[in-house]
């Protein structure tokens, strides 16, 4: 799930004065508190507003989510970090803004004690964190055979190692899903899950083209014209003699069906051979007299 942006959030410009920020938040959380709005969604909506407040009225956190963006700033810090040492009261402390009503005081452990920007003074119910994402980078073969890896990641604020198992043909782009190792949970909650979105490095031979891959074969200017054989490597390590066929163009591509990465199921995509035919940049005297000769015959 993206992070949200909390400028858009609370409907300011990302250079908007701290007084700017706190009228549009006061504004939104009077129209969204659960106490004034009973639709469900209502209530989401006050808990990401007061998200959003916490961190951009706070000059050290909007400093850090400005510099890391949403994404970075959700993996750095979590709600607990987020809420520590804010209180939402002075927003509404001045203005003539009724509390009682506004945050439901009376109800519950009620007043300004226990408050609680999820919800007047009732107890804050355990939420769980939120997903969090990161990008993992592993090789062509760890993806083409499978593997463990140890990643590091940075939950609460601390650096830890967890063992991640590369599924056999994971794509570059696919997600996965690490239970409890995202954004710790609040008010008792689970922790949320860790995303880690896989991309496959670069290999020199086998690159991708959608599911299936592609390889080089290099072959001489005669040998394209007459026809010949060459080795190419597999991705499981095989050596296939491919032959040429007379007549082969350049980046011409040959089909080596079942030969490429892995697939659902257990099956392999294809295996396409480009050639490149090889075109001599020197000519010796005898080359060039035969060249031109046949030139003089129409090839």
């Amino acid at each position: 799930m993206a992070k949200p942006d909390y400028y858009k959030m609370l409907g300011v410009a990302r250079d908007a004065t701290q007084d700017d920020i706190k009228k549009a938040f006061r504004k939104l959380a009077m129209q969204y508190h659960p106490d004034h709005n009973p639709d469900p969604a209502a209530t989401e909506k006050f808990k990401e507003l007061n998200e959003a407040y916490a961190v951009l009225s706070d000059a050290e956190k909007r400093k850090q989510y400005d510099m890391f963006g949403a994404e970075g700033f959700g993996q750095r810090f979590s709600q607990d970090d987020i809420f520590q040492g804010h209180d939402f009261r002075s927003v509404f402390g001045d203005g003539g803004i009724d509390l009682a009503s506004l945050f439901g005081r009376g109800r519950g452990r009620g007043g300004q004690q226990g408050f609680n920007p999820f919800g007047g003074g009732r107890q804050a119910q355990p939420m769980q964190g939120r997903d969090t994402e990161m990008a993992l980078t592993v090789s062509f073969f760890e993806a083409f055979n499978g593997a463990e890896r140890d990643v590091s990641i940075q939950t609460g604020g601390e650096h830890t190692q967890i063992k991640v198992r590369i599924p056999r043909g994971v794509t570059s782009g696919a997600k996965l899903r690490v239970r409890g190792k995202g954004a710790p949970g609040s008010g008792g909650g689970p922790a949320g899950d860790l995303l880690l979105k896989i991309e496959i490095a670069a290999h020199p031979l086998f690159r991708f083209v959608g599911d299936d891959l592609e390889t080089d074969a290099t072959i001489k200017l005669t040998e394209s014209i007459l026809g010949t054989s060459v080795d190419v490597e597999t991705p499981d390590g095989e050596t296939l003699s491919v032959r040429i066929p007379p007549g082969t163009d350049h980046g011409q591509k040959l089909r080596l069906r079942g030969k490429g990465f892995p697939q659902k199921g257990g099956a392999f995509s294809d295996l396409f051979v480009r050639i490149q035919a090889k075109t001599p940049r020197e000519l010796s005297d005898e080359q060039r007299a035969q060249i031109e000769a046949l030139r003089e015959l129409g090839l």
